[in-house]
């Protein structure tokens, strides 16, 4: 029998009979203590637990990273380290001797506060060496009273006061409970993420902290790129089993990308369902702290506990929080809350968006044909003789008509979320902006409207003027240089200023002030 060595070990569980042996056998003859932090279990597991020796202990859920935070502040630890492991995790014999290794010493003469695990996933009974799934690294082994985890839904890290290092053995990951165990799981999962990208985007970390923290970029792309990516659920693939080199995983490893591929997509459903119904939500897992509280999640996902995953269960009901206001949601608010771009324009807008550096900035000045040949193709109309510089920024190309003779000078901006229109003739010069999308600001979610703007033939928009969403500019009307246009112009006047008013009629003597 192998020395103890003054290490204890946390396992958390629910209904874990199928795991809980293996993984206390790898841990049996050499750890100090083993606590087993259970939700409520209805199977073998209490029975598993104390055959083993191990130390069981209730504990109503509260949620993954609290559930762990309880334990680690209130379980009657004895040794300097504690390990933290999932039931369905074991300890290799080398990741034993690792870690009996760093118990051995003085707990003051090791210089780090915690240390790193790479844990090898067992995926239909294969070793996932690749699919972006290996390397992984995850801090479980850290001194007593140095390192707690952070406040998230799911997939939360630990954080350490201190340095630290990493062990080179491994940590095994082999769910024995099978696919249906592991479709729950990731359904839960995926309920989570969505939750966490709706009411707590990433923020920007810096990029310092993005080039050196993986984590943080991880977190940032799929929280602030893959929502609005087109088919991100695709993107996802292809990285995983190409850029990740998931095809040398064989048949698991196809599968598996396959199906984190379907986690992704159930992700982006879930967001485009909180965000279309208003659905808010308390951040600090409001009604998931006691089994009936496991009910209150969430309108369209029905979860009951599992050591911290839940899993769908027929006439689970759910209870909103009443702190939280909530309002009708009536036609219009679906209407609001659903994406303002069909699938096709968002893929319209990608490709726009590469191209156009590409294909319309890079042009020659004097290009003109080219350019007009490139609108035409992502669905602009565009009349004869239009000249259209290589700096304009347009938005939307397929929102924009442009009529015979147009000219649009350099830099200017068509920010065509709605349509926008140029009569022939209609000259907009350098630096002007047209900008037809705004928020609804009487509504606290601020929905986008997209109203049209409207110019007239022979206008002159002058340099660096704005014209509004939903301006219409009667024909023969100039607008004068750094003007702001907010209400409609009638025809052949010139108007000037913030916001902008006729001043003359054009090519007449000044309207008298007290008639504007």
């Amino acid at each position: 029998m192998a020395a103890v060595i003054m290490v204890d070990v946390l396992i958390q569980t629910f209904n874990e009979e199928a795991n809980l042996a293996h993984t206390l056998q790898s841990v049996k003859d050499w750890a100090h203590r083993v606590f087993i932090v259970d939700s409520g279990s209805t199977d073998r597991t209490r029975e598993i637990a104390e055959k083993h020796g191990a130390i069981f202990v209730h504990h109503d859920w509260e949620g993954y990273a609290a559930q762990k935070n309880w334990a680690i502040d209130n379980l009657p630890w004895e040794s300097p380290w504690i390990l933290i492991l999932d039931a369905d995790e074991s300890v290799s014999p080398e990741l034993r001797d690792e870690i009996c290794a760093v118990a051995r010493r003085e707990v003051e003469t090791v210089v780090e506060d915690g240390f790193y695990i790479n844990r090898l996933l067992i995926f239909m009974g294969r070793p996932i060496r690749h699919c972006g799934y290996f390397p992984s690294w995850n801090l479980r082994l850290f001194k007593r009273g140095r390192a707690r985890y952070e406040n998230r839904l799911v997939h939360e890290h630990m954080i350490v006061q201190g340095p630290t290092g990493g062990l080179t053995a491994l940590m095994m990951h082999e769910d024995r409970r099978g696919m249906e165990h592991f479709f729950a799981k990731h359904n839960r999962y995926s309920s989570l993420e969505s939750r966490e990208i709706v009411d707590s985007p990433e923020p920007w970390p810096g990029w310092s902290e993005l080039l050196r923290n993986r984590v943080k970029r991880r977190r940032l792309a799929k929280s602030r790129v893959l929502p609005y990516l087109p088919a991100p659920w695709v993107w996802r693939f292809i990285y995983m089993y190409i850029f990740r080199l998931g095809f040398l995983d064989g048949r698991s490893g196809w599968h598996l990308c396959n199906f984190i591929s379907g986690y992704e997509l159930s992700i982006q459903l879930k967001v485009r369902e909180l965000r279309r119904l208003h659905y808010q939500t308390n951040k600090s897992v409001s009604g998931l702290s006691s089994p009936e509280g496991s009910e209150q999640f969430s309108e369209r996902y029905n979860v009951v506990e599992s050591n911290g995953e839940r899993v769908n269960t027929p006439g689970a009901t759910m209870v909103i929080n009443p702190a939280i206001p909530t309002r009708h949601i009536d036609s219009k608010d679906v209407q609001c809350f659903s994406s303002p771009w069909t699938f096709r324009q968002n893929v319209g807008r990608a490709l726009w968006m590469i191209g156009r550096p590409i294909l319309f900035r890079a042009s020659f000045h004097n290009w003109y044909l080219w350019r007009r040949f490139i609108l035409r193709m992502f669905g602009a109309s565009v009349g004869a003789h239009v000249r259209v510089r290589p700096s304009v920024k347009i938005e939307v190309p397929w929102n924009v008509t442009l009529g015979d003779g147009v000219v649009v000078g350099d830099d200017a901006i068509i920010y065509s979320l709605g349509r926008v229109t140029l009569g022939r003739n209609v000259v907009v010069s350098q630096y002007a902006h047209l900008c037809a999308g705004t928020h609804n600001f009487d509504d606290p979610t601020f929905p986008l409207l997209k109203p049209p703007i409207t110019i007239g033939d022979n206008c002159w928009i002058a340099a660096d003027v704005f014209v509004g969403p939903g301006v219409t500019i009667g024909a023969g009307t100039v607008v004068g240089a750094r003007s702001s246009v907010f209400k409609d112009l009638p025809a052949n006047v010139v108007a000037v200023g913030s916001p902008a008013r006729a001043i003359k009629a054009r090519g007449a003597e000044p309207i008298p002030t007290d008639a504007v």
